[in-house]
């Protein structure tokens, strides 16, 4: 139910339109939020983001960067060296959350909301 938003705080620019809805219906669903903190603190292989996000299955890991590649939030990358290794790592557009996650981060310790992750 969306509650009737006061003429003094529609008039801020913020309101329940499809930017928010999208935005919600990507991140908003289980471990996505999570894979892009991993990828805010560095690039890393399949593996180390398994191991990055506690709890996830590789189904879901491989389900999730597939839906964040597709809205190109995060991107392949072959790394260099000896062997042929893959590396996620954020798009300038998935970079771009950084101060939004920040704040959110921020918003949580001030309200003491969790504090079991230190992104």
């Amino acid at each position: 139910m969306v509650q009737h938003v006061p003429e003094s705080r529609a008039s801020d620019g913020i309101s329940c339109d499809v930017h928010f809805t999208d935005v919600f219906k990507l991140l908003g669903k289980r471990w996505n939020g999570m894979i892009i903190v991993a990828l805010l603190q560095r690039p890393a292989r399949f593996g180390e983001l398994a191991k990055m996000i506690s709890g996830i299955t590789d189904g879901i890991l491989t389900d999730r960067l597939r839906e964040l590649m597709a809205a190109k939030l995060v991107e392949r990358q072959l790394a260099e060296g000896p062997t042929t290794a893959v590396l996620y790592r954020l798009t300038p557009v998935g970079e771009d959350l950084r101060g939004a996650f920040h704040e959110l981060h921020a918003w949580a310790g001030r309200n003491d909301i969790g504090n079991d992750c230190d992104a």
